[in-house]
């Protein structure tokens, strides 16, 4: 405890911090590794759909944020004409009213994932991830960020995240650092978000406000819902359904 208490001592007293830096808007952008295990998809049967998957995908996310509570949303891709129904599932995902609101004041957590045409509700608490912070440094947007990891059975998250924009909220459902995360990379999503915009000014509370349209689920129904529905179309090899549902 005494020595991590003397890093965070370290870490504000090296980069400091500003007040002005507590509200504002963040863009990342996020590049999600798509390709399939094709050996994996050769013995499903759905190697022909496989091949038409790329290497990555590439959408916008917005983060807004003050110094209780943030709300984490999609920017929505142009709407047009498109025949390739890899780029129409893109649209649909990048299109989706998902949204994740986190409020570090009242420990509130909700979820808002559109899903099949379909809205639902994820409540809870925050999850809690203890970070170690390793010390490497790296700057990003001019910013000087701290290196974080975590690291469990199933999941190993690596944050850069600075002290100079004190907020310890966001992006998505992660947080608890001495400073904002400017990027972010998780394993188990096979993704990378990081920090292309910056702004800071006020944020009205109307869009910080905590979802309520949708179907009231637990994370587990939530889960077993997609994974059933999936299932149904791979068997049926309507891969190209509807709806911009993705698991964060």
């Amino acid at each position: 405890m005494k020595y991590i208490l003397s890093i965070l001592f370290i870490v504000v007293s090296f980069f400091g911090t500003k007040a002005q830096n507590t509200s504002g808007k963040i863009i990342y952008t996020e590049i999600i590794n798509t390709k399939p295990d094709m050996k994996q998809a050769e013995e499903q049967g759905w190697a022909q759909w496989a091949n038409m998957v790329p290497e990555s995908m590439t959408f916008k996310k917005q983060l807004l944020f003050n110094e209780k509570s943030s709300m984490y949303i999609n920017v929505k891709m142009e709407e047009e004409e498109e025949s390739n129904r890899m780029k129409r599932m893109m649209r649909r995902y990048s299109n989706a009213k998902n949204q994740t609101y986190r409020n570090s004041e009242t420990n509130t957590f909700v979820e808002q994932q559109d899903f099949m045409e379909k809205t639902f509700l994820i409540k809870g608490e925050p999850e809690k991830i203890t970070w170690k912070i390793t010390g490497e440094m790296k700057i990003i947007l001019s910013y000087p960020c701290l290196k974080a990891t975590y690291q469990d059975s199933t999941e190993t998250l690596e944050a850069w995240f600075s002290t100079e924009i004190p907020v310890s909220i966001g992006p998505e459902k992660y947080g608890l650092l001495p400073g904002i995360i400017l990027e972010l990379t998780s394993k188990k999503n096979k993704k990378t978000l990081t920090a292309t915009e910056i702004e800071f000014k006020a944020i009205d509370s109307s869009a910080l406000s905590e979802p309520t349209e949708g179907k009231n689920v637990t994370r587990e129904q939530y889960n077993k819902i997609v994974r059933r529905k999936m299932e149904e179309m791979r068997e049926s090899g309507s891969w190209g359904g509807h709806g911009g549902g993705r698991r964060h």
